[in-house]
C-alpha cells in the first residue's frame, strides 16, 4: 500500500490489515475492478470465494441485487473426526442478544434415531439446537458427529429460509440417515416427551 494513504498501486483503498477494501457488491475504490477471494479480508472459506464469484457475476450479468448482505446463516466444519460444525449463534450469544432461548441438545450416543451413526461404529459427540422460544426459528446449532459436514447445510438452509425447528424435527427423512435424528430431537413427539430441554448457559 502506499505509504499513509491506505491504496495500492494502482490506487485501490486497502485496510490497515492489507485486505482489499470493497462495498457489498466487491466493488473496490475503483468501481470498475471487483475483488474477490481472499485478497477482500472476508472470511477465507472456499465457498465464500465462490459465492464471491456469484455476486459479481450477478453484478455484471444480473439485475446487480445480490450482494454480501445476503449470507445469512453460513456454516462452518472442523474436518476432524467425528467433524465439528457450526452455524448461526451460540447459546451465550443469542441470550445476549435478548432472545428468549430453547435449548434442544442430545448426546448423539443417547439418540435413538442415530442409526448411522451405529452402522459406522461412531456414536461420539453431540447435536445441538439453539431456538428462539417465541418462534420457534433456529438461531444456531452446533454438531459433532458423523456426517455433520453435509447436516450443517441443511440447518443452514433452514435458517435462511425461516424453517421452524419443528418443521425440520417433523420432517420425513431416509433410513438410516443422520438427519434421522431431528425428528427425536426436534420434533413434535420429542417435545412433548421432554426431549428438547434447557441446559445451563454454555
Amino acid at each position: 500500500a502506499i505509504e499513509g494513504l491506505g491504496l495500492d498501486k494502482a490506487g485501490i483503498r486497502t485496510t490497515e490489515r492489507g485486505a482489499i477494501e470493497v462495498d457489498e457488491h466487491l466493488r473496490t475504490s475503483r468501481p470498475h475492478i471487483y475483488a474477490i477471494g481472499d485478497v477482500n479480508g472476508g472470511p477465507q472459506f472456499t465457498y465464500i470465494s465462490r459465492d464471491d464469484h456469484r455476486i459479481v457475476a450477478d453484478r455484471l450479468l444480473g439485475d446487480g441485487t445480490r450482494s454480501t448482505a445476503d449470507r445469512r446463516a453460513v456454516p462452518h466444519t472442523m474436518f476432524i473426526t467425528p467433524p465439528f460444525s457450526t452455524v448461526g449463534l451460540t447459546e451465550t450469544a443469542a441470550r445476549e442478544r435478548g432472545h428468549n432461548v430453547r435449548i434442544a441438545s442430545k448426546l448423539v450416543a443417547q439418540t435413538t434415531a442415530t442409526h448411522r451413526a451405529r452402522i459406522m461404529g461412531d456414536t461420539r459427540g453431540l447435536i445441538k439446537f439453539v431456538i428462539d422460544a417465541d418462534t420457534d426459528l433456529i438461531l444456531g446449532a452446533a454438531l459433532i458427529s458423523i456426517d455433520s459436514q453435509e447436516v450443517i447445510n441443511l440447518v443452514a438452509f433452514a435458517m435462511r429460509h425461516d424453517v421452524p425447528a419443528g418443521e425440520l424435527g417433523n420432517a420425513i427423512y431416509t433410513h438410516p440417515s443422520t438427519t434421522e435424528g431431528f425428528n427425536e430431537l426436534l420434533g413434535t413427539v420429542a417435545r412433548a416427551n421432554g426431549r428438547a430441554h434447557t441446559l445451563r448457559p454454555s
